[in-house]
């Protein structure tokens, strides 16, 4: 897990480029480009207004992010693209269920706690999207320019298809492809221990953060 740990600690610095706010209508439906500066702002400020309540209370932050951040990730679509084609197909429907579950409930605590060493200092410049008409997908395009000066870029990858807004479904910081750096770790233990395994793993690592 040494990679994944080093690349939250990346992700860290990033106040979440991972995504949106609030799912609106069709018709009302904003760019994705929007969608992530808005997500950007509302991380931001809640952070930075009650940051000592987030550090003293763990499930202060990770309600915040589960209402802010985790209902605009495409996390069934997410959990199938780290499995893969040939280990979804070997996971029962319950499994795959569990599975998108536990790694929702990971990624969100995991990551919530990241959060909270955002200072401030911290800058994202996004380049403009030329979004063409009936294109179901998009990648937003960004960069993360650290306190010490040093940038990260950032490739989010949304999407909308069969969906009433943009929602991400992977994202890359600093050269480190989220889904294919799980989807190693992860079949690793599923080879060793099997589906079943890895999903009471992250049921422990859960409990672990939850503690």
């Amino acid at each position: 897990m040494k990679m994944i740990n080093r690349w939250i600690k990346i992700c860290a610095l990033v106040p979440l480029v991972l995504l949106a706010a609030v799912v609106l209508p069709v018709s009302a439906m904003e760019s994705p480009e929007v969608v992530v500066k808005r997500t950007v702002d509302t991380m931001v400020n809640n952070i930075q207004k009650n940051r000592a309540t987030y550090t003293a209370d763990s499930n202060e932050l990770y309600q915040m992010v589960d209402s802010v951040l985790v209902p605009t990730i495409h996390v069934e679509r997410m959990s199938n693209l780290i499995l893969g084609r040939e280990n979804s197909k070997l996971a029962t429907p319950e499994q795959k269920k569990m599975f998108a579950d536990q790694f929702k409930t990971f990624l969100m605590r995991s990551y919530a706690t990241a959060l909270l060493e955002y200072t401030g200092s911290e800058k994202v410049i996004y380049e403009p999207i030329n979004l063409a008409p009936n294109v179901d997908k998009v990648t937003v395009k960004a960069k993360l320019v650290a306190a010490d000066g040093q940038s990260y870029p950032i490739n989010l990858y949304m999407s909308n298809r069969r969906d009433s807004s943009w929602r991400a479904y992977n994202i890359e910081v600093a050269g480190i492809n989220f889904v294919g750096t799980y989807r190693s770790t992860f079949g690793d233990i599923i080879k060793r221990k099997g589906i079943e395994g890895l999903i009471n793993e992250l049921k422990s690592k859960n409990a672990k953060l939850a503690s």
